[in-house]
């Protein structure tokens, strides 16, 4: 067995395929003797299993029209790499291929913000596609935990990975307990998810992603298993998604957005 460190990254890319076969080798020995890091590897496997389970049968079809003219505008101005990351993000957007934007709130999250013209607008799409996704595939294992309602743990850690000061929502008096976060990747750097578990144990989450963008006021979207309350303070955006639910649901869904809203901005 080799003595160079085994790394997070060296496991993710056993995962992914990415060793060549003398290291796969030593890395799989190594893992046989420490159960608990085979362990997060089983989880990333199935993790990885899960997501081709998802999205591996929108690859192969066609792009709707909208999104085919809203790529050729955007071949005006990004380079070929990134254009050709755009078309990956968006044929990845399989679960979310439904969703259905019902307009505004009048709340005034966007209105609240003075945004110069040249500032460009939310990217809805690629939100919805990275919140749903996050939604889908919480992983109890990967969350770093609450310890309790006033634990400040949570607020330290999501903070210090994503480089600026980021305020964690209590919405306990609303019915939902807030039971841990994690730090995820996304274009514009790293993005936050809170995790919040109803008394009859759904999941509702809050997606938060670093964009400088018009502010754009509360916004609810839908599609076949999901609902979603968005919005953009030109700083961030949010999108805050559970399984979808009757008016009832939605209305409780909305109470707790404009909670999250009067927080962050306090």
């Amino acid at each position: 067995m080799s003595d160079r460190q085994i790394d997070e990254g060296e496991l993710h890319a056993l995962v992914d395929g990415e060793l060549d076969p003398a290291r796969q080798a030593e890395v799989e020995a190594w893992l046989s003797e420490n159960s608990d890091a085979a362990g997060r590897v089983a989880r990333y496997r199935a993790q990885n299993a899960g997501l081709h389970a998802l999205f591996d049968g929108v690859l192969n079809e066609d792009l709707p029209p909208v999104i085919v003219d809203a790529l050729a505008g955007r071949r005006q101005w990004l380079p070929r790499s990134a254009a050709i990351a755009a078309g990956v993000a968006l044929l990845l957007s399989g679960a979310v291929a439904g969703w259905v934007v019902r307009g505004e709130v009048p709340f005034g999250a966007g209105a609240a913000v003075q945004i110069a013209e040249a500032t460009p607008p939310i990217d809805t799409q690629e939100l919805m596609v990275r919140a749903a996704m996050a939604h889908e595939v919480i992983g109890d294992d990967d969350l770093h935990l609450a310890v309790s309602e006033d634990d400040n743990s949570i607020g330290q850690y999501v903070s210090t990975r994503m480089g600026t000061k980021v305020r964690v929502p209590q919405l306990a008096s609303l019915g939902y307990r807030l039971v841990g976060s994690r730090i995820l990747p996304d274009t514009g750097g790293p993005a936050a998810q809170f995790v919040f578990e109803e008394a009859g144990g759904a999941r509702v989450t809050l997606y938060v992603r670093s964009e400088a963008a018009r502010g754009v006021d509360i916004t609810y979207a839908l599609a076949d298993d999901l609902s979603m309350f968005y919005w953009n303070d030109s700083q961030y955006s949010y999108a805050l998604v559970r399984e979808l639910e009757d008016e009832t649901g939605r209305d409780a869904l909305l109470k707790a957005a404009k909670a999250v809203y009067r927080q962050i901005s306090e």
